[in-house]
């Protein structure tokens, strides 16, 4: 697994990796045994999510929604976005060897003190949230008998199956993975992404993302950018 330290920042850096689409199909996967279950579930989430993406972009060129159709798309385009910013950890899981490509400019002691301690932080955060959204999705299950189905039950439990997953990603960074880091001279240049106009910042994301061969950099990148350090 290839895993890319983006700076983002002066001393601020985003983990980021492209793999191909490793979706567990759910009625191939019959482990036994509950996490093998809870992965089932989710990740036909996943897939119904992915379906709900391209079909809400289609309608967007295709013709006007409604105000309910479009708070609806809204909201499973915000979750879109958080399924990006975790898949990361979630492929990591399965992952016992790994590769940190770093700028060339970062000793690689630095950036593995970097990836180590970004992963404990992702572990403690995703362990809080996991216990925050399980513990609404427990108190929403009242609300089960009332027709119609329970938006937030289900809301809470895919965050909280989301967290627990990521959870389980960092901790087998930490523990399992065995890691390798590289110098990368085109992750250096984005360095320089601060002190341009936008549209130099979008050209340069593009001509790294070419460089390293990734087809989704420049949207990552953007994403962070909006984010803050």
């Amino acid at each position: 697994m290839d895993i890319y330290l983006v700076p983002v920042g002066r001393n601020h850096y985003g983990l980021y990796c492209e793999v191909e689409d490793r979706r567990q199909a759910a009625d191939d996967d019959q482990r036994p045994g509950w996490r093998a279950t809870i992965s089932r579930h989710f990740y036909r989430g996943l897939a119904y999510l992915e379906a709900e993406r391209r079909a809400r972009l289609e309608r967007a060129a295709a013709d006007r929604r409604t105000f309910a159709r479009r708070v609806r798309d809204r909201a499973l385009g915000w979750l879109a976005e958080r399924v990006a910013e975790q898949r990361l950890l979630w492929f990591l899981r399965g992952e016992r060897i790994a590769t940190a490509h770093h700028p060339d400019d970062m000793p690689a002691d630095d950036a593995e003190r970097w990836v180590r301690s970004e992963l404990r932080r992702d572990s403690r955060r995703h362990l809080f949230w996991m216990l925050v959204d399980a513990g609404v999705y427990v108190a929403s299950l009242p609300l089960t008998p009332i027709p119609g189905p329970n938006f937030l039950s289900l809301y809470f439990s895919f965050r909280a199956i989301g967290h627990f997953l990521s959870w389980g990603g960092a901790l087998n960074g930490l523990r399992r993975v065995s890691w390798a880091y590289t110098a990368s001279g085109p992750l250096a240049e984005l360095r320089r992404l601060p002190s341009l106009k936008p549209a130099e910042q979008t050209a340069l994301a593009r001509r790294v993302a070419s460089q390293l061969k990734l087809r989704h950099l420049d949207r990552f990148i953007a994403r962070m950018a909006l984010a803050g350090p």
